[in-house]
């Protein structure tokens, strides 16, 4: 059964990250080149669902799991990685997947850069951050926490309103396509199912070739629904094969992909889960990251 529900949660999942078509880099081209905080504040709305997700399990008295890693200069590099390599494919991972789903195929080379920059650094001989057990003050304090979620989520609402004084039913904005993203991933991750295609991607590039077939599916059912997405969109259409964008995509990809290995935990986990807890490591490389977007967006030509 929870299979099966997973099945559910990763097409939910994919069709949401095509209609939002959301991710820090066009939050971040949006805020500076038109002065437009609307696509960040998505992000930010997804956050607070995450928080008052994690926060109503606390009290109910699920035990949540908090895993982060620990702070070190590799967590500064990552970082900054993340950022540049997201800046060189014109969309962090998560806006990967809607760029496919646009039918631009030649966004599939940003995975085989992933894959080939992971491939390259467990091949360094050096010191690789571990995973650690620790704590979040979101789950310190939950109860807190969760009156702090519902009041900020009705102010984003009450914001998206205002940007649209005309709509007749702004509760439609209550739930964004970033938050129904951000609520799959968390259900995934307590679940302890593996459905990232940067996590699969990490473990055939480390030789870990006992792979499920279940994560397999996940996998084809994840990038049939970003597909479906953009049919639904009507934004789907195949792009000609052009060896520039390839190469940029590649170049991108395997940034994010050694990013990623530096701070431990794919560039959606960072975002949809360690930052929104506000651990620590995971908070400085997300900040690190939107700075490095936007200081190449601004002095790009």
């Amino acid at each position: 059964m929870a299979f099966y529900f997973s099945w559910i949660l990763v097409a939910v999942m994919g069709f949401s990250i095509k209609l939002g078509n959301t991710c820090m880099v066009a939050a971040s081209e949006q805020i500076i080149k038109h002065k437009n905080p609307t696509k960040l504040l998505h992000i930010v709305h997804s956050w607070l669902w995450i928080i008052l997700l994690i926060t109503a399990l606390q009290i109910q008295g699920f035990n949540v799991p908090i895993i982060s890693f620990r702070f070190s200069w590799m967590t500064v590099v990552g970082g900054l990685l993340l950022g540049w390599g997201a800046f060189k494919n014109k969309a962090c991972a998560i806006g990967t997947i809607s760029k496919i789903g646009d039918g631009n195929f030649n966004y599939l080379f940003s995975p085989l850069g992933m894959f080939f920059s992971v491939f390259i650094f467990y091949l360094l001989p050096i010191h690789h951050p571990q995973q650690i057990t620790t704590s979040s003050i979101i789950t310190q304090f939950p109860i807190a926490f969760f009156i702090f979620s519902i009041v900020a989520i009705v102010a984003t609402l009450f914001f998206f309103w205002k940007k649209n004084p005309n709509q007749q039913r702004p509760v439609k904005h209550f739930i964004q396509p970033a938050s129904i993203v951000a609520i799959c991933f968390v259900l995934l991750l307590l679940n302890n199912i593996s459905w990232s295609y940067t996590t699969l991607i990490t473990d055939v590039a480390q030789n870990k070739l006992h792979i499920e077939s279940n994560r397999i599916l996940l996998f084809g059912i994840f990038f049939l629904s970003v597909i479906l997405g953009g049919l639904y969109l009507k934004t789907f259409r195949l792009h000609a094969f052009d060896l520039k964008s390839a190469l940029h995509c590649f170049w991108g990809g395997a940034l994010i992909g050694l990013g990623s290995q530096c701070i431990i935990g794919s560039h959606d986990m960072i975002t949809l889960y360690g930052f929104p807890l506000l651990l620590t490591s995971a908070v400085i490389a997300m900040l690190l990251n939107l700075l490095t977007i936007a200081c190449c967006i601004k002095f790009s030509k």
